[in-house]
């Protein structure tokens, strides 16, 4: 068990007479080893662990103990010497510890939470844990996949993400240069109301609200032209003419209709349309639908989520998807 609370670090202060410097950072319940031979020190939590495991997963940081301390007076707790972890969130820290000590990574990844796998992927990619910051990303690549086969079998756009937590992700990928889930991320953002777009633009540096501003906009486009073209049409030599059998086009008024009625205040995006799009679950031949038309439309739609998809790196990066990395 770790020492009970006390003061951060045994560096005295002239100014207040020789005493230790206060802080309310304590010891870690869990990750906290008696044999520790270097205490780690967030704004909340001390964490006393082993050099000889952070050298071993970590080049920056067996470098920074490498680097000659003569002459000059070190922080440190109860004689350990102690590392004040500027500028990395208790929650980065905590998780890349728990990373190291024994959890299995790749199972655990599956259940963690959105926001600690983007604190994992920060703090793994800002010290150089090559091998944690690569799980991390092949578990990010899983969720925000680069083809659209592995998209549409991933089940992850289909729940309800924190927003959050996906415009955090952005900025933490774009610092690591981990581009190739940013495409996935940037519209899934889009996908939110406008009114919680509008809440959450201002977490975003200037570049990247430009460049998802313009990309949502031409994702709107996308979904105004799949509504437009969702209208019966047979193929005559090779052209399409608008169908002439009334029933035909009543039903499809009635299909569209019934899709849309839960977007009333917000927009249907193209990757979130059904597989048949308003077929979806329609038999044409029980319904009335000519089979022709309901064909013309089926193709109609996959061609534009093909299309769509291709486009969506270079709409937001300006990148093909072979260009990411």
């Amino acid at each position: 068990m770790p020492p009970k609370r006390r003061r951060l670090s045994e560096t005295t202060d002239p100014k207040d007479g020789g005493g230790p410097k206060a802080s309310s950072a304590r010891p870690h319940d869990d990750i906290w080893y008696s044999d520790g031979s270097v205490v780690l020190a967030t704004d909340t939590h001390l964490y006393r662990v082993h050099k000889s495991m952070l050298a071993k997963h970590s080049k920056v940081l067996k470098d920074l103990f490498e680097i000659p301390t003569a002459g000059v007076e070190a922080d440190r707790w109860e004689d350990v010497p102690l590392v004040r972890m500027a500028g990395d969130s208790d929650e980065e820290v905590c998780v890349l510890l728990k990373a190291l000590y024994g959890m299995n990574l790749k199972d655990v990844l599956r259940t963690m939470a959105l926001s600690k796998a983007t604190a994992l992927l920060s703090i793994s990619s800002k010290y150089d844990f090559n091998e944690i910051r690569r799980d991390v990303i092949a578990h990010l690549a899983s969720l925000f996949p680069s083809t659209f086969e592995k998209y549409k079998a991933s089940d992850y756009h289909t729940q309800t993400p924190c927003a959050e937590s996906l415009f955090n992700l952005i900025v933490v990928a774009h610092r690591c240069e981990v581009q190739i889930i940013l495409p996935v991320l940037y519209y899934l953002c889009a996908t939110f109301p406008l009114v919680t777009t509008v809440h959450m633009l201002p977490t975003l540096p200037t570049d990247f609200m430009k460049n998802f501003l313009l990309g949502r906009d031409w994702l709107c486009g996308v979904s105004q032209r799949i509504v437009q073209y969702s209208s019966p049409a047979v193929r005559i030599m090779d052209r399409f003419r608008v169908c002439r059998v009334a029933r035909c086009v009543d039903k499809f008024r009635d299909a569209l209709s019934e899709l849309l009625k839960e977007y009333t205040w917000h927009i249907l995006f193209v990757f979130d349309f059904p597989e048949n799009g308003i077929l979806n679950g329609v038999d044409p031949e029980l319904h009335g639908i000519c089979g022709g038309c309901a064909t013309h439309y089926r193709n109609m739609l996959d061609s534009i989520k093909e299309d769509a998809w291709n486009q969506l790196p270079f709409k937001f990066l300006g990148k093909k998807w072979e260009e990411l990395k």
